[in-house]
């Protein structure tokens, strides 16, 4: 049974896809204790049937299954890491860990990552904007999350605190206050407690794209929402669209002088104003320091200073010429063509070729003639074996009692 759990529980945009690769990369290794990651990418169908109604009812069998993988590694440490948990009511995780983590109860250990506010909007508007939750400009995006009090971050973390007490560590996601200045080698750092450990870097992962990549992704999303129905399926295909999309092109050479997102002036100035006293909060209760040396506090402050003059433009008719955008509407009335016809093979087809192996094998085992080629011979291998059984559960005991070793032999 492994020796302790720990939960890495995000924030979003805290270089959590970068340590979920290392994690998931095997080549993290240390003298002094072992390490198991029980995840092929991450746990977020974990934490998503914590705060997704429609997920709930997966809850259960999902965290039983984490259990029965624990109880068979001998492993010092298990790292569970979801950004998702980010949107849990760490009480319904409690709830979960009695259930069915309690061997390991005094054994845990639970990390956040906190990236400042004036950061944190600028990365949330170009993740949902990729995604296509989101089609308006920065300022709207302010203002909703202003409403909903979304970056408030102290009444938040301060539940973690309550629930799960010393056990609850808050980090911020602010370079020099990072290990070596990385976030995977602080997260490692937190894991390991200090003790000396190695890993192969991983490629930089889900990096932030540029404003003429998100304006090309808002062009073909808003063809995406036109020419396809609203229900869950069509929308979990467009955000899978969005964000490996994404993935792929982050990783293609970027043209020269290319913008990324960026602040005004003016909603910089509103956004220091909004968050000013609960990032000193978070700083004195979390931190230990004052506003004028916190970490989330002076981030704040540095904000106007690091904003453009004027908004940047977001039409993709600013970046792209009337042939470009032709063939950004077409390519969105392809996919939108796809998706409405089969959403579910869309969002498998579009992930990455290791998680597409990994459900092609869970879809063999699945109901017969569901599977097309190659893998429909092993399911005809195992067809006369269950036509044999059927059969010989007709004869006589005697007579079946007789045929059992040959029924072995041929199984």
């Amino acid at each position: 049974m492994v020796g302790e759990i720990v939960f890495h529980l995000g924030d979003c945009k805290t270089g959590t896809t970068s340590i979920q690769r290392t994690l998931a990369s095997a080549s993290v290794a240390s003298p002094h204790r072992t390490l198991i990651y029980p995840a092929q990418a991450n746990h977020i169908p974990l934490a998503s049937s914590l705060h997704r109604s429609q997920e709930a009812k997966f809850a259960d069998k999902r965290f039983a299954e984490l259990a029965r993988k624990l109880k068979k590694s001998r492993a010092d440490t298990a790292v569970v890491s979801a950004e998702a948990f980010e949107f849990v009511d760490p009480r319904a995780l409690d709830k979960m860990i009695d259930r069915h983590l309690s061997p390991w109860k005094g054994r845990m250990r639970f990390i956040s990552y906190v990236r400042p506010h004036a950061d944190r909007l600028v990365s949330a508007f170009a993740e949902r904007t990729k995604q296509g939750g989101h089609i308006g400009d920065m300022d709207t995006l302010f203002e909703r999350f202003l409403e909903k009090k979304f970056l408030h971050f102290a009444p938040r973390f301060q539940s973690w605190r309550d629930t799960f007490g010393e056990a609850y560590t808050l980090r911020p996601m602010v370079r020099s206050r990072l290990r070596d200045g990385d976030v995977v080698t602080d997260f490692l750092d937190f894991v390991f407690e200090g003790q000396d450990f190695t890993f192969d870097p991983v490629p930089l992962a889900n990096e932030s794209l540029t404003l003429s990549d998100l304006a090309a992704l808002r062009k073909i999303h808003t063809v995406l929402r036109e020419e396809t129905k609203s229900n869950l399926a069509i929308r979990n295909a467009r955000h899978t669209f969005g964000w490996n999309m994404a993935i792929l092109l982050s990783a293609l050479p970027r043209p020269e002088n290319a913008e990324k997102p960026r602040l005004h002036a003016d909603l910089a100035h509103r956004v220091v104003e909004a968050y000013c006293e609960d990032a000193a909060i978070v700083d004195r209760d979390f931190f230990g320091q004052d506003s004028a040396s916190g970490p989330l506090s002076r981030a704040l402050a540095s904000a106007p200073a690091r904003a453009t003059d004027t908004p940047q433009p977001i039409a993709p008719e600013a970046y792209f010429d009337a042939p470009s955008l032709r063939m950004l509407q077409g390519t969105g009335e392809m996919f939108a063509r796809m998706i409405q016809y089969d959403p579910e093979t869309m969002v498998k087809g579009m992930r990455p070729q290791a998680l597409q192996s990994a459900g092609r094998k869970k879809a063999g085992k699945g109901k017969r003639g569901h599977d097309k080629g190659p893998r429909s011979k092993v399911k005809a291998i195992g067809k006369p074996a269950s036509t044999m059984s059927q059969l010989a559960h007709r004869l006589p005991e005697g007579v079946r009692r007789k045929l059992r070793p040959l029924r072995r032999r041929l199984s």
